[in-house]
């Protein structure tokens, strides 16, 4: 069985104020790469022991490319080829 990626967030909620405390969808995801759904649970839960009881979200993620490109501007805002 080959490796995935999954997208785990923490279902306790932040304690910090922001965006996902109360919002799931805005939370820091965790990209674990696991042989299954379970495996990656169990892989949160090594790293946040303390927060199994709420659990965890797990997603199977695609991974994509990303390209970054540096846009320069000359004085006048125009950019520059």
């Amino acid at each position: 069985m080959e490796l995935k990626d999954y997208r785990c967030t923490r279902n306790a909620l932040y304690q910090h104020n922001c965006l996902g405390q109360n919002d799931i969808s805005a939370r820091q995801g965790y990209y674990i790469k696991a042989h299954g759904i379970e495996e990656a649970w169990e892989k949160m839960a090594i790293r946040f022991p303390e927060e199994t009881e709420l659990g965890f979200t797990v997603q199977e993620w695609e991974p994509f490319d990303v390209k970054i490109v540096e846009i320069k501007r000359d004085k006048y805002g125009n950019i520059i080829q």
